[in-house]
């Protein structure tokens, strides 16, 4: 399967000379109590959701080239073309790591359905796995897909056979479970070498499962190490942001197919919102670790501070306004979809929100023909609004939409209106904003900002 990028651009901070009037009296209208500064240009997207591992990530593109005398790039700038230097680096590595010469496949056959306890077994189980999984650190044995799209699909196929023939479930459960842990010590071996070694491990980690699910019945149980081992690479400084894209994506699909224990969930939440807070990263990047955020299910923790948790991580990308627009609408489609409940107050958010369909607007006028508009405006629309009619007539806790979820919330009735207008605007390519309405947004923005901007007793509040 080919590797998919979100072809999104981080726009630039800086306002042109040639912005109409109109733009500048909105901005200052709009703005007033606190002004951001986007983030820098990107230079190409990061690869997104389940890239297949042996397919090499887009080349990210060349740094500008270096004029003599003229300053290096610095801020955002400079740590993302340090970002795709260390892909670079990543995937120039040479390293193919040392394997047995001679394995016994009968015998690990016969041990992987029957288990193994005795240390020649175990040698057995580790010779084999180490014989086939360190494939992937060998360049000339990756630059081939299909090499790598087989040796996937083996590693897959063998942990669902784990303890096949063994007839006590207990005593599967707990083969099942020591298998898992040696292919785990197997695979990290792969996260220091090069770029498909990596991606391998983490296509790998995702699929240790404890617990097999059952069609149509419960879900799989993932092996815990294997989940730490993810939210360790996720927050590597030292791993790449190509190899954490993937590692986000890979926690998306446990998210959405595993049964993950809430403790696991608030961890894999946690570690989602340290990478979003991260003041420079691709907005693809950004965008794909918002898609994760929206699987958490859980949204208040259970143990310490009863904090939200998908609601805390979003309102925190939706306040920062130096982040991409596109991000930050994106978190916003979360604030209508994702996890909450009724110790949350929606009138600051929708607020905020408002606010920032007139940042999103400002940033429209700089360059109307960017590609991401559709999506901000199917955000923050779906911010605000069902996608269907069950979503509307679902339990509150259930329902979509902020309209729907607060249904007798006068600010937000009167803020959908705004809503619906930017946003059916920005899904037009040939569509423009005329002076009364932005106007009209601006003052309403001013006029309605709720007095007190705390939205949850255990977050912190958001910023005018």
């Amino acid at each position: 399967m080919p590797v998919v990028a979100r072809s999104i651009q981080i726009l630039s901070g800086l306002v042109y000379a040639s912005v109409v009037p109109t733009l500048l009296a909105f901005a200052v209208l709009c703005m007033i109590g606190s002004s951001g500064t986007a983030q820098e240009p990107t230079p190409a997207a990061v690869p997104a959701t389940e890239a297949t591992p042996s397919v090499p990530v887009a080349e990210p593109a060349a740094a500008p080239a270096q004029v003599p005398g003229a300053a290096a790039p610095t801020g955002c700038m400079a740590e993302i073309i340090a970002q795709q230097k260390l892909t670079r680096t990543v995937r120039e590595i040479r390293n193919p790591l040392a394997r047995p010469e001679k394995v016994d496949k009968r015998a690990y056959t016969t041990l992987l359905a029957a288990g193994f306890s005795t240390p020649a077994e175990t040698k057995v189980i580790q010779d084999y796995l180490a014989s086939a999984i360190l494939q992937a650190s060998d360049p000339i044995f990756a630059e081939n897909s299909k090499n790598m799209q087989n040796l996937l699909g083996d590693v897959k196929d063998d942990i669902a056979r784990a303890g096949s023939g063994i007839g006590n479930a207990n005593n599967q459960a707990a083969a099942r479970k020591k298998y898992c842990a040696e292919v785990l010590k197997v695979t990290k071996q792969l996260l220091d070498n090069n770029l498909d070694s990596r991606f391998a491990a983490v296509k790998i980690m995702q699929s240790l499962y404890d617990v097999m699910g059952v069609q149509n019945g419960p879900k799989p149980r993932m092996h815990p190490d294997a989940l730490s081992g993810l939210l360790t690479v996720l927050t590597d400084p030292q791993q790449p942001d190509s190899v954490k894209v993937m590692t986000a994506s890979s926690l998306r699909n446990v998210l959405m197919n595993c049964d993950v224990p809430e403790l696991e969930q608030f961890r894999i939440c946690d570690a989602l919102g340290k990478e979003l807070a991260r003041p420079c990263s691709e907005a693809a990047f950004q965008m794909v670790l918002i898609d994760a955020v929206f699987e958490i299910n859980k949204p208040r923790k259970t143990v310490g501070t009863p904090e939200p948790t998908v609601f805390k991580v979003l309102a925190a990308v939706i306040n920062d306004r130096s982040k991409p627009v596109e991000v930050r609408c994106h978190a916003a489609r979360g604030i209508g979809r994702a996890a909450f409940d009724l110790q949350m107050k929606f009138d600051p958010l929708a607020w905020k929100i408002t606010q920032l369909a007139g940042d999103t607007v400002l940033e429209f006028m700089r360059q109307p023909k960017n590609p991401k508009w559709a999506e901000c405006g199917a955000d923050l629309l779906f911010a605000f609004r069902h996608n269907t009619q069950a979503e509307a007539k679902s339990p509150v806790l259930d329902a979509k939409g902020m309209m729907n979820r607060d249904p007798k919330s006068t600010l937000i009735a009167e803020a959908s209106t705004f809503i619906t207008s930017v946003a059916f605007k920005l899904l037009d390519p040939n569509s423009k904003f005329i002076k009364d309405e932005l106007v009209t947004l601006a003052q309403w923005i001013q006029a309605n900002r709720p007095a007190n901007l705390t939205w949850d007793t255990n977050a912190p509040p958001l910023t005018p």
